[in-house]
Order: C-alpha cells, then structure tokens, then sequence
C-alpha cells in the first residue's frame, strides 16, 4: 500500500531545496535582466510562473541576499536553511561579525534568535536611565516617619530599606519570585510570560534555590542565558550585556595566525 503522507514529506522537502536554490539565484537573475531576455515582463512575474515565488517573497528575498552576499558565513547557512534562517540577522552582521551571527543563525531556534537580536539592537541604544533610582513617595503617619527617620539613623536610605527588607522573612522562592515581575519574563525588552526560573548562580553548583538569585524568565530569554550569550546574568536583568562572543573569537584567530 502506498504511503501517501511520506510521499508527501519527502516532495515537501525537495520542493523547499529547491525553492531555496532558486532564492539564491534571484539576485543575478535580476543584476543581468535574464527575466527581461526570456521574454517576462518582470522579475516578480519570471519567478511567479517558473517558481511559484510571489511579489513579496521576491522582495525578501533580494533585499536579504543584498545585506549577505558579501558574507561567505551567512551566504553558506542561507544554502543550507533557507534565507529565513539568516533573516533576523542581516541588518545587524558586519564582514567582522558574520561568522559569529551565522553561528547562531545554525545553532539557535529562531525565536531564540530573534529574541537574542533585539537584546542585541537594544544594548546599542543609548541609555537613557543609568542609574535605574526612582523616586518614591508615601504619605506616613508622622509618628510612623519619625519611627523609621530614627531608625535609619546615618544610614542612606537605600542602605536602610534593603537591610529592613532582608530581614523579613522571604516566602516560598517560586512564589516569592514570581511576584517580582507579576509573572512576566524579567528582560526588560520582553513582556511574555514568565515560564522558566532561572538560577543567575547556577543550581548544580551550589543546590541553593536563593530567591535573590533565582530570575523569572520567558523560554527565548533562559535558552540565552544557558547559552553563555548573557555576559553578566548575576546582575539584574535591567543590566544584562550581551556576551559579545564574537570579540573573544576574534582574539583567538589573531593568536592563531600570529
């Protein structure tokens, strides 16, 4: 009897190699106007009728190639996962960086990939809140202020409110932990639900579950932080950088070839 669904997949797979290999060749096929000596009125109709390829896809696809074709690393991965793969990554990868963003493009999910991007894009932006101190203000009974004004003494308050706090007694960690971000992932760029707890001082190590030092996190945003792609992850998550890994390798190729 006929397997009808594996026939599918593998005419399903062929068809995506396939379709790639016309991607990659649609820069060229524009640059030397084959479409227009074939007799087509445009790229957009010659990759429609002999590909299937719509007026969208066309655009990606040569705007992505554009951002590549001088890349090798991220030209190699686009021919062996598709242009997709290397999408999230175009406008940020330079000649210098591109082995390290196709690195990534091979080894990561794309929602990993995505979400490591946009951390990426918003550490080069300039901060505007450096020292992350707000102000707070309450409206206590006098006696209550004077109580706490005495209590404190020289201290600064900072110094002051977070010895006050470490010395109440902390709930159960999850729960503790969780209503520090009201179940939302930690990263101050993501605002999806919280679904790991991750250990900042890794929990093999010491078999501590120290809420001080346990993040709520989103899925994309832990696979970052076990990925080593978090430089600083003991600190808090408003002062995360992310691990610019492609520095050390480029340290390591310069002692290579000497």
């Amino acid at each position: 009897m006929r397997n009808i669904h594996a026939e599918f997949v593998k005419y399903g797979k062929n068809a995506k190699y396939w379709l790639r290999r016309c991607e990659m060749l649609l820069p060229e096929i524009a640059r030397e106007e084959i479409w227009k000596k074939k007799r087509f009125s445009s790229i957009y109709e010659y990759a429609a009728k002999l590909a299937g390829m719509n007026h969208e896809k066309v655009n990606e696809c040569l705007r992505i190639m554009k951002h590549i074709e001088d890349k090798p690393e991220l030209l190699e991965v686009a021919r062996e996962k598709g242009l997709g793969a290397v999408r999230p990554v175009v406008t940020i990868a330079t000649k210098e960086t591109a082995k390290f963003w196709a690195g990534n493009a091979i080894t990561m999910k794309k929602n990993t990939l995505e979400t490591y991007v946009r951390n990426y894009k918003a550490e080069l932006r300039p901060s505007t809140d450096l020292n992350r101190l707000e102000n707070v203000k309450m409206e206590l009974d006098p006696k209550v202020a004077d109580q706490l004004k005495k209590m404190k003494g020289d201290r600064d308050w900072n110094t002051f409110m977070k010895e006050l706090m470490d010395g109440q007694r902390k709930p159960e960690p999850k729960k503790h932990v969780a209503t520090k971000t009201n179940g939302i992932c930690a990263h101050p760029d993501c605002n999806k639900p919280a679904v790991e707890f991750h250990h900042t001082k890794r929990f093999s190590l010491n078999h501590e579950h120290n809420p001080d030092q346990i993040t709520p996190l989103c899925k994309a945003h832990h696979d970052l932080c076990h990925l080593g792609l978090i430089a600083n992850e003991e600190k808090q998550p408003y002062e995360w950088q992310t691990n610019p890994k492609y520095e050390v390798d480029k340290l390591v190729q310069a002692y290579k070839t000497g």
